[in-house]
């Protein structure tokens, strides 16, 4: 892996599953050797992980400020994010909207995406997954999924 260019950057999407995990950290280790700036997020969609009272409904947000997203949700995903032991000019945000709408949107100015897989993709198979598949249908930068058995190898 060679070094990147200056203001390069890696987009990841996460949540609390181990596939997201494993992204999470392949994306990471990538980070690092290239000398990238990571920007995880993590989407929510309406109304798991916000927090009560919040009267926001379905719909795009690419910046959801972490007082509208439940605190115990908030302190799970940022000890997610924590354990990669983030670079300081790493980014974590929320958002809320479709994963993969909202994912095909933060990396138009990166230079990868990155999202977990629960399975393992061969040469010639298709990504059945509806974020996935959009990612890769949508994305104008190179996309990589991570199966979780990446976690395994770690």
């Amino acid at each position: 892996m060679g070094r990147a260019v200056q203001g390069s950057e890696i987009v990841v999407g996460i949540d609390g599953g181990q596939p997201a995990q494993a992204a999470l950290r392949w994306a990471a280790k990538l980070a690092r050797a290239t000398q990238s700036r990571l920007r995880a997020v993590c989407i929510l969609e309406w109304p798991v992980g916000f927090a009560s009272g919040t009267s926001r409904g379905p719909g795009l947000a690419l910046h959801l400020p972490n007082s509208e997203v439940d605190g115990s949700y908030v302190h799970g995903m940022v000890r997610v994010f924590d354990e990669v032991d983030p670079s300081p000019d790493w980014l974590f945000q929320f958002a809320a909207g479709d994963p993969g709408e909202v994912l095909v949107h933060f990396a138009e100015q990166s230079d990868l995406l990155v999202i977990g897989s629960r399975e393992h993709a061969t040469a010639g198979r298709a990504i059945s997954g509806g974020t996935g598949h959009y990612c890769l249908t949508h994305s104008t930068c190179p996309f990589v999924t991570v199966p979780v058995e990446y976690l395994a190898k770690e």
